[in-house]
């Protein structure tokens, strides 16, 4: 037994000795050839153990590999434009606006669909654009304008494409501070700015007795002044609030009404009413339009209005009132705006979208266009351009201390309770210290 385990061993080691010089002399693909005993063989690879096809490509029948499928090349680029911006109007903006769309379409060997919606309401952009995302997704545009407002819905239900990374246009210099925050949901770019809107004090230059500068002017001994004070959104109010140093949100961002600054506030607008300033209609005023009405019919001296409708009706002010209107310098006021969206869903429908939008805020194209359509330009060099010298001046300086309208969280909460603080002071009598606490009571 021992002799035989002995011959055996010595048989091994010999066998072991002749293949180490067989791998010598051939280089170790002889290892691969020979079967040791004390080496089990691999087993082959099954098919799940391969590597994934779109990792390793994998060879056609006739031996090739096959080619990435090319991106489709944009034919036609669907734009939502709202009615006011129509480009088959007949009128200088209209215009303006037509041959801009036509010469990208031209540079770009595309179509351009434009679809005109309403900005708001149950077939507005925002209700169509969550309808056509479920029912509809082929009928969803490739670019849109959508209202702040709109903007910040869209972005939380995924209806629209973040913006990082496919421009940077929003971070450069010639941009209005608001005009930056407009173009931010929760720190991520989503849209592109291109018109603002904010709210102003707008006084009858004709007028004998000039209204004292700043907010105090609602008050000058001798200037009615008019507001909505049934406006839901409660836009005055909420901005006289946040000049008087008031803020909206605390730390935990919650939404919360400082007592001080709004009892100010609150107090202000109690001196202009026993003062005989404020016009009795205010408590039937919902909008600004019937606000402006008011002011266009010589009725008030002064108004707070947002610029477009002041930009909108500067063409039809009624000559025989001798209405000249001019703004009042402000130390803070608040805004929103509009800002192109990008709905498409393909990168490169996303990349032309976003060339398109680029090409319309264009400081040149911007200038000209803003100026004809009664809007105020969120790019300083396009106000610039601007023919009135007077109102150039007077819209770049409100618009350099503009702060961008709370959001639809925030303002829902605060807006109500600021309502209901101005209508018991200027309405019911009642104490501002007390209309304040009740109204800081409210949100806590």
């Amino acid at each position: 037994m021992k002799t035989r385990n002995y011959f055996k061993s010595r048989f091994w080691l010999s066998l072991t000795v002749l293949v180490f010089l067989l791998g010598s002399l051939s280089g170790c693909t002889v290892l691969e050839q020979v079967r040791l005993p004390w080496v089990q063989p691999s087993e082959e690879p099954t098919l799940s153990t391969l590597p994934d096809g779109s990792q390793t490509p994998q060879p056609t029948p006739d031996g090739g590999f096959p080619t990435e499928t090319p991106e489709p090349v944009p034919t036609e680029l669907t734009v939502w434009l709202p009615a006011e911006m129509n480009p088959e109007e007949e009128t200088q903006a209209a215009l303006l606006l037509r041959s801009r769309l036509d010469a990208f379409a031209q540079s770009q060997g595309i179509e351009i669909n434009v679809r005109l919606k309403a900005m708001s309401g149950a077939s507005g952009m925002l209700d169509s654009l969550t309808a056509a995302s479920v029912a509809a997704p082929e009928a969803l545009p490739d670019l849109l304008v959508l209202n702040r407002r709109d903007l910040e819905t869209a972005a939380l239900k995924a209806l629209i494409t973040p913006l990082d990374e496919l421009t940077t246009i929003v971070d450069g210099p010639d941009w209005y501070a608001f005009a930056h925050e407009m173009s931010l949901i929760q720190g991520v770019v989503y849209g592109i700015p291109f018109v603002g809107d904010p709210i102003a004090f707008v006084y009858n230059r004709n007028q004998a007795v000039q209204p004292l500068p700043d907010w105090a002017g609602i008050s000058t001994d001798g200037v009615s002044f008019a507001f909505p004070a049934e406006d839901p959104q409660a836009a005055f109010p909420l901005t006289l609030y946040l000049a008087m140093g008031g803020t909206v949100v605390d730390s935990q961002r919650r939404p919360i009404l400082d007592e001080k600054p709004l009892m100010d506030m609150l107090t202000l607008l109690q001196q202009a009413k026993d003062l005989g300033r404020i016009h009795p209609d205010v408590f039937q005023l919902q909008n600004n339009l019937q606000t402006w009405e008011l002011f266009a019919e010589g009725d008030v001296d002064s108004v707070v209005v947002p610029v477009r409708v002041l930009l909108s009706n500067l063409g039809q002010v009624d000559e025989a009132a001798a209405i000249a209107p001019a703004l009042n310098e402000v130390s803070l006021t608040t805004g929103s705006g509009w800002v192109w969206a990008v709905a498409a869903s393909s990168p490169a429908q996303q990349r032309l979208a976003v060339a398109l939008a680029e090409n319309l805020v264009e400081p040149g194209f911007l200038a000209g266009w803003s100026e004809a359509f009664g809007q105020l330009p969120m790019r300083p060099s396009a106000l610039s351009s601007w023919k009135d010298e007077q109102l150039r001046t007077a819209l770049d300086s409100l618009a350099a201390v503009t702060k961008l309208t709370p959001g639809t969280e925030v303002l829902n909460s605060v807006a109500p309770a600021l309502h209901d603080a101005v209508i018991a002071v200027l309405r019911d009598d009642i104490d501002p210290l007390e209309a304040a606490q009740k109204a800081v009571e409210s949100l806590q």
